[in-house]
């Protein structure tokens, strides 16, 4: 069900309750298709985390609490590569301490969902685009969705012309998730440069702005990272526009 919000890559998406064996199952995913399709050091990484998630994440209170031994036993490598596995994995932002370690007892660590996510979404493409739809919050594909978006211009749905920024591509391709809701919001933004990964797109309201980094900065930036893996980011700013 489209929501309007940012998918599996907001931070305030719940992996407990009604509904999280699903996104379970996709978190699951999500690192398995990066395993099997990502550079080497994240394909290792990715795998290693599944395996961690798998047998030993405590999805009620969200953590997994596995000595260096036990990681080393089940990855197959020595307790040292096991050290320096989990030290990249924090560096990446993939997981971070929860509890640290104490006599008799092993650190906790959490997944940063929204993160992870954030690594994996150049794959999500791999696995079908139902899937993509689902991880974005975007409609599903033939889907006959109903939608309360109101265009803010009615004649506001034409695609941009391709600058080199990636933007074109991606409109393309959020048009084709969702006509309405790229007419009432993403029509009227307009890209301003690429610069380290991060593409900056013009909104020409603060409304504007602020309702789509809200509602759907998610959705454009997967859209953006499965048409160019080199985008990383993508920020928002006001320039407001003269009246045609």
């Amino acid at each position: 069900m489209n929501t309007g919000r940012a998918g599996m890559l907001g931070s305030s998406q719940k992996i407990t309750g009604p509904g999280s064996s699903a996104l379970k199952y996709d978190i699951l995913t999500a690192l398995l298709v990066t395993a099997a399709r990502g550079d080497k050091v994240e394909s290792r990484l990715a795998l290693r985390l599944s395996l961690l998630i798998t047998a030993r994440f405590n999805w009620r209170l969200g953590v997994f609490a596995v000595g260096q031994r036990e990681m080393a036993r089940m990855w197959g490598v020595t307790e040292r590569t096991a050290k320096r596995e989990v030290a990249e994995m924090r560096a990446r932002g993939w997981i971070s301490i929860a509890s640290a370690a104490a006599r008799g007892r092993v650190a906790q660590h959490r997944i940063e969902i929204p993160t992870v996510m954030r690594a994996t979404m150049a794959h999500w493409d791999a696995v079908g685009p139902d899937f993509f739809a689902r991880m974005t919050d975007a409609p599903e594909p033939d889907g006959q969705i109903a939608t309360n978006v109101v265009p803010l211009r009615r004649d506001a749905g034409a695609l941009p012309e391709d600058d080199g920024t990636g933007w074109a591509t991606a409109a393309r391709r959020l048009q084709g998730q969702d006509p309405a809701v790229y007419s009432a919001w993403f029509a009227s933004l307009r890209p301003l440069d690429v610069e380290s990964g991060i593409l900056t797109l013009s909104a020409p309201s603060r409304f504007i702005a602020d309702y789509v980094k809200t509602h759907y900065h998610g959705r454009i930036l997967a859209a953006l990272v499965a048409c160019d893996q080199s985008i990383r980011e993508v920020q928002i700013v006001i320039v407001p526009r003269d009246p045609a």
